[in-house]
């Protein structure tokens, strides 16, 4: 289990989580497209913490999220990244469905903030 100290390594978890997740789940040449298109778009990986919106936005404008996409295949990444954060952080994955990550993301660091998630 990962010992999260401050705000800071909360975000860098969070990327961290991300990456390896994306790269786990679609192979490095995805991830590094993934990433160049989020770049692009304005949600960097420094930035995605602070963009979690746009980041679920985006994802789901690259990967699809319904009908003749790939089966909600950015809610299904986005469930597999809050279930690996909150093993990380040492919380148990609770969330309703769908998926609302930016949401998620936002009770995490709203918990932790408060101390919440801290063992």
């Amino acid at each position: 289990m990962e010992l999260v100290q401050t705000v800071n390594d909360f975000d860098n978890l969070l990327v961290q989580v991300t990456e390896e997740t994306i790269k786990y789940c679609l192979g490095a040449a995805n991830a590094a497209i993934i990433w160049n298109y989020l770049e692009q778009q304005n949600c960097s990986k420094t930035e995605m913490p602070k963009s979690i919106e746009i980041f679920s936005e985006e994802l789901r404008n690259i990967m699809g999220f319904g009908r003749r996409q790939i089966l909600g295949a950015a809610a299904i990444l986005e469930e597999t990244i809050l279930e690996i954060f909150c093993k990380k952080l040492g919380v148990k994955f609770e969330c309703e469905m769908p998926i609302n990550f930016p949401y998620q993301i936002t009770k995490l660091r709203n918990q932790y903030k408060s101390g919440e998630t801290r063992r």
